[in-house]
């Protein structure tokens, strides 16, 4: 097949008009008469000719042609339409301005039940397509339209969802099910999976279980997750085969959702186990590790921790598979005598995972309270982040303001408050406020104990740091006062690059006001 003018164009301006010159593209009609008209010199000729025949080609496309049936008409929007002005915001967003805010409006427009205009929706769905984080909040807001469109293009598949088909009476049609399941792509069976599960538990993992052995080992860990949503003892049967899996990815979400279930024999092989090896006498905490030794092939659903080696990680995942009610005592006494030992750490870490597992409200307070007083960059994740979620807002914030109480000096206090504002979506406007009125005494405190801005820890890199979590995470109902105090700063002590990261923060900060005053 002959290369047309387009791809030819495009292969001599590849090879370069220093060293072969571009040969003039030919047409026919008025498309002849433009080129034409086009100047002998190379340059002018390559570019010239590539802009008519861009236009040449945009302007000759053909209209779409429908093949088959038209698609039924998109149902009416049971959402209410967003302002125009958060349809601004969004906008601004997409084209490529404060694109970490994207999470939090598309958080806001959903808890108000609102809808993208048509639009700007194409832009949105295209958002989903290689993230696929922000997939439930796109869906969350994209409105019946939304619904419709995806449905048209297979790039926006992920957002259509899959429906489960009913039978005429009204009841779900399980073998049209079961059929779209085996033959539908990976994306649209996690959907039909998490509806069916929400719908009919049992059968859920029953259509699971007759595909298990053929799935990859990275879909079996995705699609057993799915298993949380009604988690009961009726699933346990499976998550033990699941247990035995070759597959580690899968032995430790086997594992984890056994943990849930206290009554389960998995629960009571651990609770068996921990005895061998923890006692609690008298306030004095007595650890022996396991030995490693093949033994607990079966239950070797965990991955080592390079702060607890092989051992003492797998006494961890022993004490994270024993319900909490097993130990018995004072909590704080208990985390104070495992604090003392030479393993606590592995106790400490079990503890923490059980408490979020069976979502113990006393044990999640207790742990966080530890974790806050005793960070550690070693682990290889952050227990805060892994508990939080767990609780209220209202039973997080005093504990985040007992941790900052216990500060010393402006730069550790500065520290701090990086590290709690990171959760700031889940903190109220009252506690950004108490939190901005407690800080901003201490600010002028480490500015004055800056010598070297350039370092790398100094007390000035620190207040940089401070101001770009405030501008994404804490609520703008502090914007005002944050943005005074940065006007009053002395900018002569600032580098360039800092001013600008200064500015971009303060309009980060104001463009997340203006998005709130809409809601």
């Amino acid at each position: 097949m002959m290369p047309t003018p387009w791809e030819q164009l495009v292969a001599h301006a590849l090879i370069g008009t220093d060293r072969q010159a571009p040969q003039l593209p030919t047409g026919e009609g008025q498309l002849e008469v433009l080129l034409s008209q086009v100047p002998p010199e190379p340059e002018p000729m390559l570019l010239q000719s590539a802009g008519i025949l861009a236009s040449y080609q945009q302007a000759g496309q053909c209209a779409f042609s429908q093949v088959g049936p038209l698609p039924n008409p998109c149902p009416e929007e049971t959402l209410s339409r967003c302002s125009d002005r958060t349809h601004q915001h969004l906008q601004t967003i997409l084209n490529g301005e404060y694109k970490d805010v994207l999470y939090e409006l598309l958080d806001l427009m959903g808890q108000a039940h609102q809808y993208v205009p048509a639009e700007t929706l194409p832009a949105l769905l295209d958002q989903g397509r290689g993230h696929t984080q922000v997939r439930p909040r796109i869906q969350n807001v994209m409105g019946e339209r939304g619904r419709w469109l995806a449905q048209q293009h297979s790039a926006w598949a992920y957002a259509a969802g899959q429906p489960l088909p009913y039978t005429q009476a009204g009841e779900i049609d399980q073998e049209a099910v079961e059929n779209l399941w085996k033959t539908s792509d990976y994306a649209l069976r996690i959907d039909l999976l998490k509806t069916f599960r929400s719908l009919n538990p049992q059968a859920a993992r029953e259509m699971l279980s007759t595909t298990w052995k053929q799935e990859k080992a990275k879909d079996r860990a995705t699609f057993l997750a799915i298993l949380t949503t009604h988690l009961s003892v009726e699933d346990e049967p499976f998550l033990e085969i699941a247990l035995h899996d070759r597959a580690q990815e899968v032995r430790t979400c086997a594992g984890g959702l056994l943990a849930h279930l206290p009554d389960s024999q998995y629960c009571q092989r651990m609770t068996a186990q921990v005895q061998t090896y923890i006692q609690f006498e008298d306030n004095t905490l007595s650890i022996t590790l396991p030995k490693d030794d093949g033994s607990w092939k079966t239950e070797r659903s965990y991955s080592q921790s390079s702060q607890l080696g092989r051992r003492g990680s797998l006494l961890m995942r022993i004490v994270a598979g024993v319900p909490l009610n097993f130990w018995s005592g004072d909590i704080d006494a208990l985390i104070q005598t495992a604090q003392t030992h030479q393993q606590g750490a592995a106790l400490l870490q079990g503890w923490t995972i059980a408490a979020q597992r069976q979502a113990n409200p006393s044990w999640i307070q207790r742990m966080m309270g530890y974790w806050l007083s005793n960070p550690t960059e070693k682990q290889t994740y952050d227990p805060i982040d892994f508990l939080i979620k767990r609780l209220p807002a209202e039973q997080v914030e005093p504990l985040f303001l007992k941790y900052l109480a216990e500060s010393s000096s402006p730069a550790e206090k500065a520290t701090k408050y990086i590290r709690l504002a990171k959760w700031g979506p889940l903190f109220s406007p009252n506690f950004s406020q108490v939190w901005w009125e407690t800080l901003e005494p201490d600010l002028n405190l480490l500015l004055a104990n800056t010598s070297n801005s350039f370092q790398a820890r100094s007390p000035f890199a620190t207040l940089l740091s401070l101001f770009e979590t405030v501008s994404f995470n804490l609520h703008p109902i502090i914007a005002d006062d944050v943005i005074a105090y940065l006007n009053h700063l002395n900018s002569d002590s600032f580098s360039t690059y800092q001013q600008n990261s200064l500015m971009l923060w303060q309009n980060t900060l104001e463009f997340r006001k203006s998005i709130w005053a809409e809601f």
